[in-house]
């Protein structure tokens, strides 16, 4: 193979890979707080009973994420992300005819289904199946579609909300992912693997050239688990910030419009961050890139508790290029570490723990802002986690191969 057909194998999954992500992030967790307010000056809701949906949806998606990895491993990822994509156009949809919470905190259930299957455990093992070299710049391209999803989405839904009201505004939008499946079906081609890992000795295989561990293996290291807490901390706290972040900046004094662009920056941000760490993760140690993004998302959380429009700049840049750079790395580290052969049971299980982390930082950050009559006090609680985190960090290392890990250490 050319080195030019490798750059067009690698650039068109990856590609592939960003769009599906605007959508299944994008228009399920980012796109649809641009219809906060007006949802809740509709039904006078509290800020926590419409942010208890996030729970719902990211601790459902944490339950069924593992099953739905192994289906993944065995039936193949294409078929997953056309389900779950199919799912996300109905639920759409159904958010256009919500008369009361209890039929926003279905929707969302079902959303947890839909992502499940289509978010970002299936599309990083869509990407690491197919690209072979360059592995880390291609998942950093395809994750970039997390942050775009939040860039491009409440530019969508804001002009259809004030055109058209919310409702019709989310039936326009569930046009989208159906533009999505026939691009799916059409360029992405199934794949599959013959060869299957049973061994208790780690070993590098040699199709993928990465470090192979069966889900039994991989739960006996210290760094699966080192993992998982650590993705407790970080997504509790980003998820709690993007989630929160519309009613925050309202609590400020910003403006809808104000706000929204403010969001879609922000994103831009992550956007950057996630492509250049992906990058650099080709030429540099990815476990201390890690250390250092950590660090600085700390450092931006801190800015965001002391209440201050002043600082809402350097908090937001802060965490946006802490943030991209975590997320890519954690999810290319997982790969490193574990392999792509049953990625499908191994990311299900790590992401179980990210999910409900996810979930608790949606609906407590507003939970802790109604309490406390401020934001503030939910983004000091935020700081202590990801102190906790930093720590963890230092315990995910690589595993060397030819490990015995039926043997204890």
């Amino acid at each position: 193979m050319s080195e030019k057909q490798s750059f067009g194998t690698l650039f068109g999954i990856a590609i592939l890979g960003t769009i599906t992500l605007i959508v299944t992030n994008g228009m399920t967790i980012s796109g649809i707080t641009v219809f906060d307010e007006t949802i809740l000056e509709t039904f006078g809701w509290t800020k926590s009973e419409l942010k208890f949906r996030g729970l719902i949806n990211l601790v459902a998606s944490s339950l069924i994420v593992p099953f739905v990895g192994a289906i993944i491993d065995k039936w193949g990822v294409k078929r997953m992300i056309v389900l779950g994509l199919l799912l996300i156009s109905g639920l759409l949809f159904s958010y256009s005819l919500i008369q009361s919470v209890w039929h926003v905190y279905a929707i969302h259930l079902g959303f947890a289904f839909a992502v499940s299957g289509a978010g970002t455990m299936a599309i990083i093992i869509m990407v690491s199946q197919r690209v072979k070299t360059k592995r880390g710049t291609a998942i950093g391209i395809a994750l970039a579609g997390t942050s775009l999803g939040g860039m491009i989405v409440p530019q969508i839904g804001r002009p259809l909300l004030e055109n058209f009201g919310w409702r019709t505004a989310f039936q326009y939008e569930a046009i989208i992912p159906l533009i999505i499946i026939v691009i799916i079906f059409i360029f992405l081609k199934p794949i599959t693997y013959k060869k299957k890992v049973t061994s208790d000795v780690i070993e590098k295989d040699e199709e993928t050239g990465l470090t192979e561990l069966t889900v039994q293996n991989a739960i006996k290291t210290p760094v699966f688990w080192a993992i998982c807490f650590t993705g407790i901390f970080c997504f509790y706290s980003i998820l709690g910030v993007i989630d929160n972040l519309f009613l925050y900046l309202s609590e400020l004094g910003f403006s809808a419009k104000d706000a929204t662009n403010a969001f879609s920056i922000f994103f831009f941000i992550m956007l950057v961050a996630k492509l250049s760490s992906g990058v650099i993760t080709d030429y540099i140690n990815e476990h201390k890139l890690f250390k250092i993004q950590l660090a600085l998302m700390v450092f931006g959380v801190v800015l965001l508790a002391m209440h201050s429009k002043a600082l809402i700049w350097p908090a937001l840049i802060c965490i946006g290029i802490g943030w991209g750079g975590l997320y890519t790395l954690l999810n290319y580290i997982i790969i490193t570490t574990f392999g792509v052969k049953s990625a499908g049971k191994i990311g299900g299980l790590i992401s179980f723990f990210e999910g409900v982390g996810s979930g608790l930082g949606m609906w407590l950050t507003a939970l802790i802002a109604d309490k406390s009559g401020s934001y503030s006090t939910s983004f000091w609680f935020m700081v202590g986690l990801l102190c906790i985190a930093f720590i963890i960090s230092f315990f995910i290392k690589p595993i060397p191969a030819n490990t015995n890990v039926s043997e204890p250490s």
